[in-house]
């Protein structure tokens, strides 16, 4: 059922140019997260037709506040790509501005008049002076470091991408969990009607034995008792219902109070993804996971910070020109251009470049190991999920063989208690092990159903396994 899905796709879209805008000259922000697989409907109002298992995936996507909160860390590590190119660019700064002056001076010779005034021997100059300054910096040769810092915040852009397909996989797989949660309540439902309805017969059989005194009175309340537990397991059933129902609406970004008309549930899979075999699964997961992706890009991130802080050791070269008038009130006395070339060496640093170097090479060597560490935990995921799904099928497989079984067995107790030839706690004893048979085989199916789910989340392809029921 699972089919192999790339993440290419995705990854290539995260690198794509969006439409350059006043927060974005450059355009390499995107706009809007891409599908998540190839059949993934666009976002748009909630359908007013009975929804399916796919549909409510898409759903999710759009709305689940988990998808929104990744996507806006792909966004926000585009931007530091741009942070990052923005420093092969060269910079301009222009200052302006007048600057009102006032100066006072005494002289020994001024005298006081009669109404106490300085007569003479002072002066006061009120002047404005103005000054524009256009400067330009171009860095032509720094080492490296601005190359390495564009490497890695590229490489932390694939790590976030891949990090917000993880989330939405995740997203993915917590539908389906609640989804099935709720179907499998549902079908426990239809059983424990079935139960009640033997329960009921049962019941009415052992009044009506008392009745004609050919049975005792234990007998009838031993059937009233299994009667108000049928209708007790029914109620509580319909409770577990109402709480799924509320916790599949919120999985899909809806308030729990919404009521979903639901689709008729897809036929089971056929497992014939376990055909491939453990080692090619894991093989699959190597290449497809979003989280083996994202440490990967990581490791990357971590290499290009070492050449950066290599950089920081080296010559850097830059060109700077600059021109700048003065005036005073409105006649301008004094026009300074200059140009020139900086060269910038580093001597000593109190090794603290050095340092750095250490540090980042710590880093890398971090990002690495962890990088194995998720390559490791997703083998044991995809073999741990393997194994489930297989003894989910072995066990769907003997749930029907129990059901029939169970069933014939109840219908012969029953029988044979209507007959006069069996006890009636033959009869309760049947009517037990049919209601846990018909309950065993609901949970093993939604089992086949959940453990297929999470063998797509473990291998990173659930988003093409939710295709494969569109």
């Amino acid at each position: 059922m699972i089919v192999r899905f790339a993440l290419a796709a995705l990854l290539l879209a995260s690198s794509a140019s969006a439409v350059p805008t006043h927060d974005d000259p450059r355009g390499i922000i995107p706009a809007a997260p891409p599908p998540l697989s190839a059949r993934q409907a666009a976002c748009g109002e909630v359908p007013t037709r009975a929804l399916t298992l796919p549909d409510l995936v898409d759903i999710a996507l759009c709305r689940n506040p988990q998808t929104a909160v990744s996507w806006a860390g792909v966004r926000g590590a585009a931007a530091q790509i741009g942070i990052a190119r923005s420093a092969q660019l060269p910079s301009a700064s222009l200052s302006i501005g007048p600057t009102l002056s006032s100066s006072k001076s005494f002289q020994d010779t001024g005298f006081i008049d009669a109404n106490g005034n300085v007569v003479g021997g002072s002066s006061v100059l009120t002047q404005v002076n103005s000054s524009a300054r256009l400067a330009v910096n171009y860095l032509i040769f720094d080492g490296g470091g601005r190359r390495a810092a564009i490497d890695a915040a590229t490489a932390q852009q694939r790590a976030a991408f891949a990090n917000y397909a993880d989330a939405a996989q995740g997203v993915v797989l917590n539908v389906v969990t609640a989804y099935n949660n709720l179907e499998a309540n549902r079908a426990i439902e239809a059983a424990n009607v079935a139960n009640l309805t033997f329960a009921r017969q049962s019941r009415d059989l052992a009044t009506g034995r008392k009745a004609a005194g050919v049975a005792t009175g234990a007998d009838q309340l031993q059937a009233e008792t299994a009667f108000a537990q049928a209708e007790l397991t029914l109620i509580q059933t319909r409770g577990a219902i109402a709480t799924s129902a509320a916790q599949l609406a919120v999985a899909i970004g809806l308030p729990p109070t919404r009521t979903l008309d639901l689709a008729p549930t897809a036929p089971l899979a056929s497992g014939d993804v376990l055909r491939a075999g453990a080692e090619a699964l894991i093989a699959d997961a190597e290449r497809l996971r979003p989280d083996i992706i994202a440490a990967r890009a990581n490791v990357d991130a971590a290499a290009a910070n070492v050449r950066n802080a290599q950089s920081a050791g080296r010559p850097s070269l830059s060109v700077q020109a600059s021109n700048g008038l003065s005036a005073i009130d409105t006649t301008i006395d004094r026009n300074v251009a200059s140009a020139g070339l900086a060269l910038s060496v580093p001597l000593f640093s109190g090794w603290n470049t050095r340092y750095n170097i250490a540090a980042a090479r710590a880093q890398l060597e971090q990002q690495q190991a962890l990088a194995e560490q998720t390559r490791q935990q997703a083998g044991l995921s995809v073999y741990s999920n393997f194994v489930a799904l297989d003894n989910a099928f072995s066990s769907l497989a003997t749930a029907r063989v129990l059901v029939r079984s169970a069933t014939l067995s109840a219908d012969l107790a029953q029988g044979r208690y209507r007959a006069g030839v069996g006890t009636f706690a033959d009869l309760l004893n049947a009517q037990s092990a049919l209601a846990s048979a018909r309950q065993q085989l609901v949970q093993a199916e939604y089992n086949v159903r959940t453990n297929n789910a999470q063998l797509a989340r473990a291998i990173g392809s659930i988003g093409e396994a939710i295709d494969v029921e569109r």
